[in-house]
């Protein structure tokens, strides 16, 4: 689910005390196989789940005997029993002979928003594609509209993303994006695979006005490989976001160069701004093999996960594809250990706001201790400026060399991570 609140000042609690980290799995694990003889022959994959009302409604793709990729449909009031739509029928077929997706529509991500729903979908014209350099593909990101979520119309504009040139870190293809609208920057964001002729995948960025007309973030990518041999030094890839209390969550799936080829890792970051990603420090949250009896359901997995937060219950929902079908798990989030504080019940506070000359940094209740720092991000998510807090109780910083605008403030104390948005004035 795209939950879009506005700008709130947050104070993070360490990581470790996030309950969006302790997953657990369902225990009658797959919540859905394949049905369809035609539609489902060879495979279902890539859920991408929205919650309206009491209701869960899914989009999926499946791969049915002709080798091509579709889109499918189900909903379900609880996240585990499902009823697809026509028993597997299609809702939306690949494009006519010639068109850039005309074998292969796959990683939905679906938006609803007051003129109905935005369906976004990765296109191909081959049905193999390999991490070979000599393989050309046409691989691309289109987006389709609809009233309903049943019935949809192609956009005549696409693609509306293409794969970078031949020099970059997204030269082979892209697909697998993650889409929200943020109402506090008046965006559409989104958040994609970008996959070299190496076979390294990274996860870009791009912003849109009106959901159709994108731009490629500069500064991309915006969640990198890890350093050789770590859990995510070779695929940071697959991502689904939501943004809760003003602070965008990511999930997104590792693979690295020691690991047996199935094992893949589901792994968690957080952002401020959706530029500027912290990874959960101990990453991964969990991968095919956390238990023995894990080994059948998510072998082959997991993949795709997407992840809803249930306003009714006050949990987070997680679904992601295995070669079994679609595995399902869930997070509790409560008052005790999932909660975004105000800054100023913690006594640390940064003023004045808007500020001209000098940003005051004080903590009301203690010194700063001896590896607290503060960092300072333009609104493009460029670091401008960092210093260490240590020793005192209030720091100031003078704002001279920075220009008007809007920036976000961040000060690390000890295991708290506090996020605030300040605005220069001159």
């Amino acid at each position: 689910m795209k939950i879009i609140n506005s700008f709130t000042v947050v104070l993070l609690l360490t990581l470790n005390s996030l309950a969006q980290v302790n997953w657990v799995k369902y225990p009658n694990n797959p919540v859905m196989v394949k049905q369809n003889f035609l539609t489902e022959f060879y495979a279902i994959g890539q859920p991408a789940v929205i919650m309206e009302n009491d209701t869960f409604k899914m989009w999926y793709v499946a791969c049915g005997l002709d080798h091509k990729g579709r889109v499918l449909h189900a909903w379900s009031v609880n996240g585990i029993n499902w009823t697809k739509f026509g028993n597997g029928a299609v809702i939306m077929d690949v494009d006519t002979a010639g068109a850039w997706d005309d074998t292969w529509t796959d990683t939905p991500e679906i938006v609803h928003g007051p003129n109905g729903y935005l369906l976004y979908f990765f296109g191909d014209s081959i049905t193999d594609v390999q991490p070979n350099p000599l393989v050309e593909t046409s691989s691309a990101l289109g987006v389709a509209t609809s009233p309903d979520g049943i019935i949809w119309t192609r956009y005549s504009g696409n693609p509306i993303l293409t794969k970078g040139d031949s020099n970059s870190w997204e030269n082979f293809w892209i697909e697998s994006p993650a889409v929200l609208w943020d109402s506090t920057t008046n965006q559409y964001m989104m958040w994609y695979s970008g996959v070299n002729k190496n076979w390294l995948i990274q996860t870009g960025l791009a912003t849109s006005p009106d959901g159709l007309n994108w731009t490629k973030f500069p500064g991309n990518p915006v969640l990198s490989y890890g350093i050789p041999q770590s859990y995510d030094d070779m695929w940071v890839a697959v991502p689904s976001v939501i943004k809760t209390n003003g602070i965008f969550e990511m999930w997104y799936h590792a693979f690295n160069s020691v690991a047996a080829w199935d094992t893949l890792f589901v792994c968690y970051a957080t952002s401020s701004d959706g530029i500027n990603w912290t990874k959960y420090v101990d990453n991964p949250l969990f991968h095919t093999f956390t238990m023995p009896s894990d080994t059948t359901v998510d072998k082959g997995g997991p993949w795709a996960c997407d992840v809803v937060y249930d306003t009714n219950e006050g949990n987070y929902k997680m679904w992601y594809e295995t070669s079994a079908g679609f595995c399902y798990a869930t997070a509790e989030a409560s008052i005790n250990v999932n909660t975004f504080y105000p800054v100023e019940k913690h006594q640390i506070v940064l003023y004045p706001n808007p500020a001209s000359s000098v940003l005051n940094i004080e903590n009301r209740s203690a010194y700063f201790s001896e590896n607290d720092y503060f960092e300072l991000f333009n609104n493009i998510g460029n670091k401008v400026y960092s210093m260490p807090l240590k020793n005192n109780s209030l720091f100031k910083v003078n704002l001279g060399a920075f220009s008007s605008g809007v920036y976000f403030a961040k000060v690390y104390s000890g295991i708290n991570i506090i996020i605030k948005k300040i605005e220069i004035i001159k």
